[in-house]
């Protein structure tokens, strides 16, 4: 269903509900739950849990919250439902996704855009639905909501084409892929100290180049962590290259805490847009063990590293005790030239 404001009796801005309604190119709300489930064809507790799985608060009864978008929307779900298109399972998953993934980015949205809400009031434009740009289009101004809109369009469909040719790729493949932590050294200790503006920059930062690095190697930026950046491609020799050009790239920014990073490869369980598995728990686990500027890896997978030249690569002289994994013998791979002096201690 459709994001939700309260209804007219309890909302503080009374007056700029209708305009705020109208911006989002929803009507204002004239249905109560049980309206809707029932429109809808189904039952009241089936719509609350897809509408908490999106991430709503739960609605009263007999508030009036909803409108016709709701009621399609519960029909279009229930109809696929029906014919065996998708099932319960699958409706609650994407949904918990899309809310999710909808709220970081909507809130992201406005924080970028300044007094984004009085200006759009201002121009009190209506999404409208999506539609071509064509040569008529030129020269015209959309409104903040109209660019957002059409944006977030543009990058779900190319997504779209991305994930699907990953499929492909994956299906000609054995199924197995690098996965990646990179993490921020100290920053709990640097945030500390650091005002709010400084944690900003560091972790914008941080993202831009993430992703600029990540996507220029031609793999998947999987998720944010707070400090940490997870990411997966489909060899371990990328894995080790795009953490190597990530660590670089990092050092020559003044304001950017080098990183440490644990490195795996086998086989991934995809849930959800996200990546789970015994590969995903070693590289997690395995970042924990490593120090600034360098990724620490299976000693059994990065054999073919030690005659690289071109990487400072060393065996840890003890195995490492891996919560959930046992013990395990690792080694540590840094770019060259060195910048830093290595600390050597537990290694050879």
């Amino acid at each position: 269903m459709m994001g939700r404001m309260s209804g007219p009796n309890s909302n503080p801005l009374e007056g700029d509900l209708g305009d705020i309604y109208h911006l989002a190119g929803l009507e204002l709300p004239s249905l109560t739950r049980a309206d809707v489930a029932g429109l809808g064809g189904v039952d009241s507790t089936q719509s609350v849990r897809w509408w908490r799985a999106m991430g709503f608060p739960e609605v009263a009864d007999d508030e009036v919250a909803f409108g016709p978008e709701d009621v399609d929307i519960v029909k279009r779900l229930n109809a696929f439902i029906a014919v065996g298109a998708v099932s319960n399972d699958d409706v609650l998953r994407l949904a918990r996704v899309t809310g999710a993934s909808f709220s970081r980015l909507v809130e992201a949205q406005l924080e970028v855009v300044p007094n984004a809400l009085e200006a759009m009031l201002a121009q009190g434009h209506a999404i409208e639905a999506p539609r071509p740009v064509d040569e008529s289009d030129e020269g015209k101004d959309d409104s903040v909501l109209q660019f957002l809109e059409r944006t977030m369009n543009y990058v779900w469909r190319r997504h779209l084409l991305a994930a699907l040719a990953r499929q492909l790729t994956v299906r000609e493949s054995d199924g197995l892929q690098a996965v990646c932590f990179a993490d921020l050294s100290g920053f709990s200790r640097i945030s500390k100290k650091a005002s709010s503006e400084e944690i900003a920059e560091i972790i914008e930062t941080f993202e831009t180049t993430a992703f600029d690095v990540v996507s220029s190697h031609d793999a998947r930026v999987v998720k944010f962590i707070g400090d940490e950046v997870m990411f997966v491609t489909q060899s371990l020799e990328d894995g080790v290259d795009i953490a190597i050009d990530l660590i670089v790239r990092l050092r020559a920014i003044e304001i950017a805490p080098p990183i440490h990073c644990g490195l795996a490869y086998g086989p991934t369980v995809p849930v959800g847009g996200d990546i789970f598995g015994p590969t995903v728990n070693l590289a997690s686990r395995l970042t924990a063990v490593a120090r600034p500027d360098s990724i620490v890896l299976p000693r059994t997978d990065g054999k073919e590293f030690e005659d690289r030249e071109d990487l400072d690569v060393r065996m840890i002289r003890r195995s490492v005790d891996l919560k959930g994994i046992g013990r395990t013998r690792a080694m540590s791979i840094r770019p060259l030239p060195e910048e830093i002096l290595p600390d050597t201690d537990g290694e050879t």
